[in-house]
């Protein structure tokens, strides 16, 4: 087993870049976690699909990962194809992703040319669903926006906000409002979620 020691992840639904880490995000610090070579194709699947790891396979890494705080992780390894590293973490069946940072990615790929691919099977479940245009950030607005646009059923605030947000009147607004959202996010979203947490505010 090929280890790589003293790094630092963060563990989160999606892969986020480095830049994309928030200050309240539980980054730890890995003592060692174990580093595995994969196809390129493979790599992609993890990041993804939805998949099904075969127990053999992830039975190699069980309580393999030890941190600085002496607490281990059950399932947990590096994956590198040799031009890039995520971390993964499997939890109650939920796979969980971590990029690292530059320097420490660095030192992963120089070592893993050395090191020889590993052949695994594994069942993809499905696609997974995520918007790769859009950060962290504009993630949070747009779920935002959408939750909150489920709870209003008042039409008098509907069209209230559509002539806030886009400067017209609507014949039907909530057809006209997600048309605009749908066609025209990225031009609009900033200000219709401002509007959105203005009225929140004074509710």
């Amino acid at each position: 087993m090929n280890y790589i020691y003293d790094i630092l992840l963060n563990f989160n639904n999606y892969a986020y870049d480095i830049f994309e880490w928030e200050k309240n995000d539980k980054i730890i610090h890995v003592r060692k976690i174990p580093l595995i070579k994969l196809k390129t194709n493979d790599l992609l699947n993890f990041i993804n699909k939805n998949i099904e790891l075969n127990l053999e396979f992830l039975y190699k890494f069980y309580k393999k990962t030890e941190l600085f705080n002496r607490k281990i992780i059950d399932y947990a390894f590096l994956g590198t194809d040799g031009k890039i590293v995520v971390a993964f973490k499997i939890e109650k069946g939920k796979m969980k992703y971590s990029q690292l940072f530059l320097d420490e990615e660095n030192e992963v790929l120089d070592f893993s040319m050395n090191i020889t691919f590993t052949d695994i099977h594994y069942k993809i479940i499905s696609d997974k669903k995520r918007d790769y245009l859009s950060t962290r950030n504009e993630k949070v607005m747009k779920k935002y926006i959408y939750e909150e646009l489920k709870k209003i059923t008042d039409l008098e605030k509907l069209n209230f906000l559509y002539l806030e947000c886009f400067n017209k009147k609507s014949k039907n607004v909530i057809v006209d409002i997600y048309q605009e959202l749908n066609t025209n996010f990225d031009n609009v979203y900033i200000k219709f979620y401002k509007i959105l947490k203005m009225t929140a505010i004074k509710r």
